[in-house]
């Protein structure tokens, strides 16, 4: 495979799904196991999927999103210090057996799931050459009154506080310069963010010239999914 996989992340409820359905609409294969591009949300590749939730209930007992700080912070310490372990369990030809399917391996390719914020360690030990997408929303007052779209988006609006929106915008043992941060303000406003993004990595040529027509494919309508 010539391409860098791609990892996306960020805070749940934060529009990952929609960054995700962007990629999906521009060109990055997200995963044969990944459900129809055209859902609204989610866009995650099962085997990678299941990837993260064997890596949380090892370290936490818990194959969710970190839902508290110090829950984080017990994961972050115990994944940093048995990640040799972690690495050894984790069956990367099996997971990229279902990731890819028969499909074309030759293609820009990665994998989305907000708990990669968790996990990253380990992903970027397994895949040194992995490109880090991290999506950040600025929390406002007025974030908590728009209409959420799933349980995550409820949980970002009503009760995630800054300090655990820190830990996932800060993935544990990845240096700062490695990670191409995503402004969400900027990519449901207009296609710059997203063209800027995929010049970033490497995919200028994947670019969105008419935004208006693109937003309506993604269904950019429901920005909060």
């Amino acid at each position: 495979m010539k391409h860098h996989p791609i990892l996306v992340c960020g805070c749940p409820g934060s529009g990952t799904s929609l960054l995700a359905k962007m990629l999906r609409h521009c060109g990055v294969f997200l995963g044969a196991d990944a459900g129809p591009i055209y859902d609204r949300k989610f866009h995650e590749s099962v085997s990678f999927r299941d990837a993260n939730n064997q890596i949380l209930s090892s370290t936490i007992d818990f194959p969710h999103s970190p839902k508290g700080v110090m829950q984080f912070r017990e994961h972050n310490e115990r994944m940093s210090a048995n990640l040799d372990t972690i690495l050894r369990s984790i069956d990367v030809a099996a997971i990229q057996q279902r990731f890819w399917g028969a499909e074309d391996r030759d293609q820009p390719w990665g994998w989305k799931d907000p708990r990669n914020s968790a996990t990253a360690l380990v992903w970027k030990s397994l895949f040194p050459d992995l490109r880090i997408l991290l999506l950040e929303r600025k929390w406002r007052k007025s974030v908590a009154t728009e209409r959420a779209n799933s349980l995550a988006g409820e949980w970002f609006r009503k009760q995630s506080c800054a300090d655990i929106r820190h830990l996932y915008q800060n993935p544990v043992g990845i240096d700062r310069a490695d990670i191409i941060c995503v402004d969400f303000d900027r990519l449901i406003a207009s296609g710059d963010e997203l063209n800027a993004t995929l010049t970033a990595l490497g995919l200028d040529h994947h670019g969105v010239e008419d935004f208006q027509v693109f937003s309506a494919k993604v269904g950019l309508e429901s920005p909060s999914q």
